[in-house]
């Protein structure tokens, strides 16, 4: 089946999903509907509105598992990691926090913000872009408060072993958080499964949502021992009650919600998680790792330094390096191949369903060039 017709995909070959999905066929309809409701009903549009934040929760909830009153809408994986953080107990005794050296920036600023509090952030050593599993087993100590995750780096694509540093995590009472920006949509998730205490992630990339629309998961084993510090009326259990003497928490994750919800960015966002589930996660993870492993042994064919580590340790990207950076972008650029670089690693590819073999096949002409 070619799913390519279900999304309006830019000219050329475009692998940029790491950065933002393409747009979904359906959404323009779903964000015209809303419009359409703003113009006609005005105020009277809450009560549908409200509606299509439980259809996005639920949506989310059909792709990464677990209830969909587990999630809470967020601006973005930055605002919910900071709701989360300021909702957790101090303990004494636990003052580290640790992380990666190679988790994305924005998340080493919010968790750089516990300092003030006097914790210690300790970030985990990379070995040619891999944070071992023993590394992380090495850390976990009982002086330790919080483990950071990222699920699948967003430099270089190593995707780390979640389940085990979670279970290490749990046995050694440390709070754990894993970040699913690079992941959800194209690798299977089961946030069950793992049991973490919280999961943060975005619809903009692999999940093609457009930005806006991130979210955050919270272990409905800890939500009633949670209480966030950013709150607001939609953090009640009874946001209309109006009575300013009287707050009850939301018995679930919408405690973590806030003031006046933003909806658009989710009504957007709810048609790409529809479409994927419809295709399937396990259907867009075949796909993409068939579309990788070509373009890895292309790579190999014309002696392209590949800076992603081997499934199955690898997420949905592979970034490629070349000895001559600038010559590689222009090329591309010239070529139409949408792509972009990081520093460390090279440039990241990133086939999704929209993409085919033919849009890769076509790489190794253009890799003789550069």
């Amino acid at each position: 089946m070619n799913y390519r017709d279900h999304f309006d995909v830019p000219a050329g070959t475009y692998l940029l999903s790491h950065s933002v999905g393409c747009l979904p066929q359906p959404t323009r309809a779903a964000v015209q509907h809303y419009l359409d409701q703003w113009a006609t009903q005005g105020g009277h549009a809450w009560g549908d509105w409200l509606d299509c934040i439980n259809h996005f929760t639920s949506a989310l909830a059909n792709i990464l598992g677990g209830n969909a009153s587990d999630y809470c809408p967020q601006v973005n994986l930055s605002a919910g990691l900071t709701k989360w953080l300021g909702a957790l107990p101090r303990r004494a005794g636990r003052t580290k926090i640790l992380l990666t050296e190679l988790d994305f920036p924005s998340m080493g600023f919010v968790l750089a913000q516990l300092r003030r509090e006097g914790y210690e952030l300790v970030y985990l050593p990379a070995e040619q872009g891999v944070i071992s599993l023993d590394v992380w087993l090495e850390h976990l100590q009982p002086d330790v408060h919080l483990a950071f995750i990222t699920h699948s780096l967003s430099e270089n694509s190593y995707q780390q072993p979640v389940a085990e540093i979670v279970a290490r995590a749990r046995e050694e009472e440390i709070y754990s958080v894993v970040d699913v920006a690079q992941s959800a949509g194209i690798l299977p998730i089961d946030v069950v499964q793992w049991q973490a205490d919280a999961v943060i992630g975005s619809c903009v990339k692999w999940l093609c949502g457009g930005p806006g629309a991130g979210f955050l998961w919270v272990n409905p084993a800890l939500i009633e021992h949670l209480t966030p510090r950013d709150v607001g009326w939609f953090s009640h259990s009874n946001p209309f009650e109006f009575d300013i003497h009287h707050f009850e928490w939301a018995h679930d994750a919408r405690r973590f919600w806030g003031g006046t919800p933003s909806v658009l960015p989710f009504v957007a966002a709810t048609e790409g998680l529809r479409l994927l589930h419809s295709i399937g996660v396990e259907t867009l993870y075949r796909h993409n790792r068939q579309l990788t492993t070509q373009l890895r042994q292309i790579a190999h064919e014309q002696g392209v330094t590949v800076n992603t580590p081997m499934f199955p340790q690898c997420g949905g990207t592979v970034v490629l390096d070349f000895p001559d950076r600038v010559r590689a972008a222009q090329v591309f650029d010239q070529h139409q191949i949408h792509v972009d670089l990081r520093p460390t690693f090279g440039f990241r590819f990133s086939p999704h369903i929209y993409t085919d073999v033919a849009d890769i096949q076509c790489l190794a002409d253009i890799f003789r060039q550069v």
